[in-house]
């Protein structure tokens, strides 16, 4: 009997021992035993309502992520499986977080790449963290603050896809994607630092890169190192920008002129708006004016750090732009840290050059793209207002002045380069170019009327000795090409052809014979 006692307590010990109250009620325990695997992962927690349980196999016991856990990165170290979910144990640091769910997490694996000891530099922009692939609440610097500045890489990672680097910046050690490193030297090089660059290197490296002496900026590399010698500015960098901004010396606006980077090129009259330079050495000085006034010293307007990251804050829209011009300077000749580690930034004031504007003397070769009208093209001002007079072909230009209704205008040439655009009614309007005062100078179709003008719509456009495709070809022209109309009395001579299409009859272009072409191949800005 005692024994059978025994039994019964003993089984009422082990029921007891299998319930336990929670949250006031009492519950059946669930089984402790579970199979952990160790891991090495980043995870963060999604949503502030997700739950973070204190074990995997207890549901009872958690508490939700709120904004304490929220917004931060932890190190994922074991997971287990329970039923058909996986859970993974969270640390910051080494203290435990809990366990969490795997659809309440963002994570990726961690892999460690190498342990090697490197010298990088901070591009500017990003976050450094205390955790690779860190959260808000990681954080320890903005790096804009810290543009161009050493960072000693100690550690390597990948994370998920991403690289990670371990290393020391203002003496701490933190965590900065790759993407906001870069491992150039050049790019963060003072560039009031003179480079010790010949011109005959410049040259030779231009020649291995298949440019000829011809080249407009290999006649020009010595001009570099003559102005880094007056500016203090690194001519390594103003060398890759130019080739950079030219193409390799193949820009028109370059050949034409001596416009290196650009200047006043505004993009709906590029070639005609752009500043022109009588020598090379007038072009770079404009340059380098510009650069030294604003980018280079302190109290500029663009100044954000004597380098090429600091200049890329403004410079340009391309934030790789930076790269480019670092990668053609190791390209043209590797950094040398003994020679730049010696060398101090120079301190010279480069004065302002002469301005100039965007006029090509009429005795210097013109571009392809600047296109004379036909002899005797003239047109009226026709609106009540008059005829405005400006200064570019570019509506926010200065005006020279106004011609009255009535007024009769020559037309000199139409440019190429120079976009059409629309007015406030829509209707497509040109800009032609004149002479006012003594200057070249530029007025709207929209505010003319010109009677005998037009211009070929496609590049081959056919001239014939009559009105139908039947007859001889005597010339093909290029798109916008301006021709004369023949008329008689106000009209202008055209017949059809078999088909009844309308042909005009023009002058051949910089003759006075006449010659036919179809009416689908010329365009009229009335």
């Amino acid at each position: 009997m005692k024994t059978s006692i025994q039994r019964i307590g003993l089984i009422l010990s082990i029921l007891l021992a299998a319930i336990y109250i929670t949250n006031g009620q009492v519950s059946a325990k669930e089984s402790t035993s579970f199979v952990k695997t160790k891991i090495n992962e980043i995870a963060h927690i999604k949503s502030k309502v997700d739950k973070i349980y204190k074990s995997p196999d207890d549901k009872n016991k958690f508490k939700l992520a709120n904004t304490t856990y929220t917004g931060r990165a932890y190190y994922a170290k074991s997971k287990t499986k329970i039923g058909k979910t996986t859970y993974y144990q969270l640390y910051q640091g080494s203290k435990e977080i809990g366990w969490v769910a795997s659809g309440d997490l963002k994570r990726n694996k961690r892999t460690l790449l190498n342990t090697k000891k490197s010298t990088a530099y901070i591009s500017g922009s990003g976050t450094a963290y205390d955790i690779p692939w860190g959260g808000t609440k990681n954080k320890k610097y903005t790096l804009s603050n810290y543009r161009a500045k050493t960072f000693q890489i100690v550690r390597t990672e990948k994370i998920g896809t991403a690289t990670w680097y371990q290393g020391t910046l203002t003496g701490k050690k933190v965590w900065i994607s790759a993407t906001n490193i870069e491992t150039n030297p050049y790019i963060a090089l003072n560039l009031r630092k003179t480079s010790n660059m010949t011109a005959k290197e410049m040259q030779t490296f231009l020649l291995s890169k298949g440019k000829l002496p011809n080249n407009i900026l290999y006649k020009l590399a010595p001009t570099f190192i003559t102005l880094q010698n007056e500016a203090g500015i690194n001519a390594q960098f103003m060398f890759a920008h130019a080739i950079l901004e030219t193409g390799w010396g193949s820009s028109t606006i370059a050949q034409y002129k001596n416009n290196y980077f650009g200047y006043q090129a505004y993009d709906t009259c590029a070639l005609t708006c752009a500043k022109y330079f009588p020598t090379g050495k007038d072009g770079l000085s404009a340059y380098i004016y510009k650069i030294y006034r604003d980018y280079l010293t302190k109290t500029g307007a663009y100044y954000n750090g004597p380098t090429l990251l600091g200049m890329n804050v403004k410079y340009a829209t391309d934030k790789g732009w930076s790269e480019k011009i670092a990668n053609l300077m190791k390209q043209m000749k590797p950094y040398s840290s003994s020679y730049y580690s010696k060398k101090s930034a120079s301190t010279k004031v480069f004065p302002a050059p002469k301005e100039y504007d965007n006029v090509i003397p009429s005795s210097k070769a013109q571009p392809e793209q600047y296109r004379a009208m036909p002899s005797a093209i003239t047109a009226k001002v026709n609106i009540t207002t008059g005829a405005t007079v400006y200064s570019l072909p570019y509506i926010y230009s200065s005006h020279y002045g106004t011609y009255k209704k009535g007024k009769s205008i020559t037309l000199k040439a139409y440019h190429t380069d120079v976009r059409d655009f629309k007015n406030t009614s829509g209707k497509a309007v040109r800009w032609y170019r004149i002479s006012y005062s003594g200057k070249q100078a530029w007025v709207r179709s929209d505010q003319i009327a010109v009677e005998n003008l037009a211009f070929t719509t496609s590049d081959g456009s056919n001239l014939r000795a009559g009105a139908d495709t039947k007859y001889t070809k005597v010339a093909s022209v290029k798109k916008n090409t301006p021709v004369k109309l023949v008329k008689t009395g106000n009209k202008f001579v055209t017949k059809k052809d078999k088909n009844n299409n309308v042909w005009y009859q023009i002058y051949k272009p910089g003759t006075t014979k006449k010659v036919w072409i179809s009416g689908s191949l010329v365009q009229m800005y009335n």
